[in-house]
This record gives structure tokens, C-alpha cells and sequence, in this order.
């Protein structure tokens, strides 16, 4: 049987990690604003040069990618796996290429399918790529030190 005192020191340490995580996602979240404001203004001003929405978007999107793990590493997330910067910097892109996918796909179906304006349907966008994003960079490059293995790793704490 557990003994109260033990019992609350698992409730305070799951507040503090819900509290931190709260704070990461928050702090994400003002980083991901400002990479997008990034990324929407390189989009706008490669389509308004006659660029296809395709590659403006992709474009716009590594800016941003850029920009919000600068953010990130440097104001966001306490905790960091890889002793790599430049390794740390390539997941992180390549996690964002998968939120890029999810962006195109996105798009594809808003301008293409639905009709809509290209900046209206880039806004849709984003919301699920902030959110898939998110996760992944926290469960891969940003995951505390108690937590810090490799993910599906036998005997891990």
C-alpha cells in the first residue's frame, strides 16, 4: 500500500509536469505565431510574384520552420534529447515536413476541391499542423530528462 506522503509527491510532480507542459505549449504557441507570421508573408509575396501556391507554401513553410526552432530552443522548451545542434535542427525540419504534408493536403482540398481563396484555406491549415507538430517535436526532441530515452525503449523510466 502506498503511504499518503508518496501519494502526494506523485500528485504534486504530475502537477508540475502538466504545469510545464502547459507553459511549453503556450510558449509553442507564440513561437508557432510568429513562424507563421513568417511563413504567411513569404507566402503572400511569392504568390504576388507570380510563384505557384504549391511552392510558396513550401517555402513559406521552412522560413517558419526556421524561425520557430530558433524560438523554440532558445525561449520555449526547457528540455532538449539530442547534444547536436545541427541533428536537433534537421528533426525538428523534418518533423515540420510532415506538418508541411498536412498543410499541402490541406490545401489541396480547400483551393482545389472547396473553392476557397488560398489564404483562407492556408489559415484552415494550420491548425492541425501546429497540433501534429507540436506533439512530435515535445515526444522526440523536447521530452524531459526523466523521459529521455528512445521512444519504445525496453527498461526505460
Amino acid at each position: 500500500m502506498m503511504s499518503a506522503g508518496l501519494h502526494g509527491n506523485k500528485m504534486i510532480n504530475a502537477f508540475k509536469s502538466r504545469r510545464g507542459v502547459i507553459k511549453e505549449s503556450v510558449g509553442y504557441l507564440a513561437a508557432s505565431g510568429l513562424a507563421l507570421a513568417a511563413d504567411l508573408s513569404i507566402f503572400m509575396l511569392l504568390s504576388y510574384a507570380g510563384f505557384g501556391w504549391y511552392s510558396a507554401a513550401a517555402v513559406g513553410f521552412l522560413i517558419g520552420s526556421v524561425c520557430a526552432y530558433w524560438i523554440s530552443v532558445r525561449y520555449v522548451f526547457s528540455s532538449r534529447c539530442l547534444h547536436s545542434a545541427s541533428v536537433e535542427m534537421a528533426v525538428f525540419v523534418l518533423i515540420g515536413c510532415f506538418g508541411l504534408l498536412i498543410v499541402q493536403a490541406s490545401m489541396w482540398i480547400g483551393i482545389e476541391v472547396l473553392g476557397m481563396p488560398p489564404i483562407v484555406a492556408r489559415l484552415i491549415a494550420v491548425g492541425g499542423s501546429f497540433t501534429s507538430n507540436f506533439m512530435l517535436r515535445k515526444m522526440v526532441l523536447f521530452r524531459s530528462a526523466r523521459t529521455s530515452h528512445v521512444i519504445g525503449e525496453k527498461g526505460a523510466v
